[in-house]
């Protein structure tokens, strides 16, 4: 059995999006985990489960966690013999720090600045808590340092940064209860250009922003905004 989901409470799980109507997974043939969360079918997310009780109403106030990075695939790039000693792309400490900074940027510009939901640094019974990590980075082209790119053979054009993939739980920060998990992924544009940190850093705020705003809208929705 199946019902559909409220578009309100899709879009706040960034689910919709594809040809058919997300639908929830109901009945003794449903796959629940962690005791309340259904399978969601059609979702555009690549993995979604929902508490078919939650209730995104009662939440005005939003606690961002810090975005994980401790645990993130680099999927390595094709290796291009036009840039020589170009080497395995990894994320350093200031890296992860970089990305943690402009995902909280983001959450607290789309969310608290044009939504006009406080984004708070503690739990509370109209807050709702969202976790989000990095679990995979697809880079398009090396690295944008001098170990990579060699001086004087450092310009190089992709479509692109690459892709990013996320994991996201939404729960009630003051219970601890999961009310959603997804996971998804985003892609940069596909115009070629040149590929250098600076543009790089562009398409990933890009990437995050594109999440963020699906959240804000989906949560005006639930409060009847336009």
């Amino acid at each position: 059995m199946y019902t559909k989901i409220v578009p309100a409470l899709a879009a706040v799980f960034f689910l919709a999006g594809c040809a058919s109507d997300p639908e929830i997974q109901t009945g003794d043939d449903a796959e629940v985990i962690m005791g309340n969360l259904h399978k969601v079918d059609n979702s555009r997310a690549q993995m979604a489960y929902l508490d078919p009780d939650a209730n995104l109403g009662k939440y005005n106030r939003v606690l961002v966690r810090p975005l994980g990075v401790d645990k993130i695939e680099i999927i390595q790039p094709q290796r291009s013999t036009s840039v020589a000693g170009n080497r395995d792309w990894e994320l350093t400490e200031a890296d992860k720090q970089a990305l943690q900074v402009m995902f909280h940027e983001v959450m607290v510009k789309q969310l608290q600045e044009k939504g006009g939901y406080e984004v708070v640094d503690e739990p509370g019974d109209d807050v709702l808590e969202i976790a989000a990590m990095i679990t995979a980075i697809a880079p398009s082209g090396p690295k944008d340092d001098n170990k990579s790119r060699p001086v004087g053979r450092s310009q190089v054009y992709t479509e692109g940064a690459g892709s990013i993939a996320v994991a996201v739980a939404y729960g009630d920060s003051e219970t601890g209860e999961v009310l959603g998990l997804a996971k998804d992924s985003r892609s940069s544009n596909s115009y070629w250009g040149s590929n250098n940190s600076v543009s790089n850093k562009a398409d990933v705020r890009r990437m995050f922003t594109s999440w963020a705003i699906g959240i804000r809208e989906g949560l005006d929705r639930v409060h009847g905004k336009k």
